[in-house]
């Protein structure tokens, strides 16, 4: 029999061990892992974030990123003024079991491209199984869309 002081203590246990779970099994689950990074780089602050972004990288994308200058990161992901909306992942592929090509829409509001601008990107991103987690070896760009509210235009 439990009193209520052991079942909150069994419920505190359940529920941290869901916790640690559910984090360890982030970098095991190729589409989580890939929503995280792109959580991470939305809320980028300073210039000590590019190595928490490199962390989710290999090959082809970290070598990019790494050869940034500080002023490109900075403008790219500290000056920009991005507004996350949405994700959606349209496709994911799994052509070999340490491989997944995931295509996915990102949709966010753009200043830097003007007030209000809507930019909806459709992306291709391949992720390999690296020491047991999954990390972004290449992404490319398929097509970019950007939408201005109350913009006028002439024919």
């Amino acid at each position: 029999m439990y009193n209520k002081h052991g079942t909150v203590i069994v419920l505190v246990a359940i529920l941290a061990l869901s916790a640690c779970t559910r984090d360890s099994g982030n970098s095991n689950d190729p589409k989580r892992r890939l929503t995280d990074y792109i959580s991470k780089s939305f809320a980028v602050n300073g210039m000590q974030d590019r190595d928490e972004l490199m962390r989710y990288m290999t090959g082809e994308a970290k070598t990019r990123l790494a050869a940034w200058s500080d002023e490109q990161f900075k403008e790219a992901f500290i000056d920009s003024k991005r507004k996350f909306l949405k994700l959606v992942f349209t496709e994911t592929k799994q052509p070999s079991p340490g491989e997944f090509h995931i295509t996915y829409e990102l949709t966010y509001l753009d200043q830097g491209k003007g007030h209000d601008a809507k930019v909806s990107n459709k992306k291709l991103c391949q992720m390999v199984l690296e020491k047991g987690s999954w990390v972004i070896k290449d992404v490319r760009s398929i097509k970019e869309l950007v939408e201005y509210q109350n913009e006028m235009s002439l024919p």
